[in-house]
């Protein structure tokens, strides 16, 4: 009988980040990778979601509302971030009355307001238990390190809405730094730089693609030129213009010096047993702005210390829930604690000790 019920429960591992929620189910793999919109109408009823909702973001009627649930790594809009969670689910044809655990990575700097959310919203989507984890922590699982030993490791996660800094060392973050200052931030200096010199209006997703596109730190930039069809802000007009891919470099130049700014205060506050360890083994930097070109090369630079990128920068987190699913009971002192809330239950089968129980076999 014990066989039998064994498969009612999939455990699902989240990355829900500010421009991309990736989502691990236990046996099923990766089952969800999509962009971290949602399209709802006048009845908050979920008209597009993912991918195809970041598509319609500035086409639409004003009777939908394209809505991105989280600003710096956290939910700001609690109803259309539980839609968010439950449509994702539901797309993958998981049953609310099938989830498990949900393991989420967030933020290390989150409040206990912001976990109650993040929290809830997974309880809303169906979820038995839920367990938050800072995405570093599990950035660092995801890549294999032993985050429970005495060797520490800095992790730089630079996402959507932040970048997170942190050591690890036994199994806790000994140092970190988040800031709100990430890949939407590159976006918005596009924008307002085209507005600023040229007078060219654009949207955020324009400006997301010539980011990806063009955008490059290296030391060695080409003479390669693109060009932009889009309307002159004062003028109202259509214009067609070509740019220099190098303006990207500098544009994108402040902005990425906070974050090394940030980067080197955490150097600076670093205690001192723990230097030998960063300088020997450098810094990894995890999540989707690791992806800009020559910003692994100017780190470097900037503190004389290796830096190396992963295969799979998008992706670390999220395999580090996957890996805390996998070995729970070796993992789960290293989770979020001390917040009202960490640990929820919901659903009248939680209330009764041989369900706990039967849950913790089966798990």
């Amino acid at each position: 009988m014990l066989f039998l019920l064994r498969p009612l429960y999939i455990d699902l591992g989240i990355d829900l980040g500010t421009a991309n929620t990736i989502v691990w189910a236990k046996k099923r793999g990766f089952i969800i990778n999509q962009a971290s919109y949602i399209t709802l109408n006048q009845k908050y009823q979920m008209v597009a979601l993912g991918n195809a909702a970041k598509e319609m973001m500035g086409k639409t009627a004003s009777f939908l509302k394209v809505i991105r649930p989280l600003a710096d790594g956290v939910i700001t809009d609690f109803e259309a971030g539980s839609s968010l969670i439950r449509g994702f689910i539901g797309s993958a044809k998981i049953s609310r009355f099938r989830i498990g655990r949900v393991v989420m990575g967030v933020p290390t700097g989150i409040n206990q307001v912001e976990k109650r959310a993040m929290i809830e919203a997974a309880k809303s989507a169906g979820s038995k238990e839920v367990f938050l984890i800072a995405e570093p922590m599990a950035a660092a699982i995801g890549l294999g390190l032993d985050v429970k030993g005495k060797e520490a490791n800095m992790i730089v996660d630079i996402g959507g809405g932040t970048t997170d800094i942190a050591v690890i060392n036994y199994g806790g973050i000994v140092v970190d730094n988040t800031i709100g200052i990430a890949g939407d931030e590159l976006d918005i200096a596009i924008m307002a730089y085209l507005r600023r010199e040229y007078n060219l209006k654009i949207g955020e997703i324009t400006a997301e693609k010539l980011k990806i596109q063009f955008a490059s730190l290296l030391e060695k930039i080409d003479s390669k030129v693109f060009h932009l069809k889009t309307l002159d802000y004062i003028s109202g007009s259509a214009k067609k213009v070509e740019f220099p891919v190098v303006l990207f470099k500098n544009v994108l130049g402040q902005i990425i010096g906070r974050i090394i700014s940030a980067i080197l205060h955490v150097l600076e506050i670093l205690p001192a047993e723990l230097s030998s360890d960063i300088i020997e083994r450098g810094i990894i930097l995890t999540g989707g702005g690791a992806l800009l070109p020559g910003l692994d090369a100017l780190i470097q630079k900037k503190t004389n210390l290796h830096v190396t990128v992963p295969d799979n920068p998008l992706y670390t987190v999220a395999m580090g829930t996957r890996e805390v699913l996998s070995d729970f009971n070796y993992y789960e002192e290293i989770l979020m604690k001390n917040t009202s809330g960490f640990r929820f239950k919901t659903g009248r089968l939680a209330k009764h000790t041989f369900f706990n129980r039967f849950r913790r076999f089966v798990g």
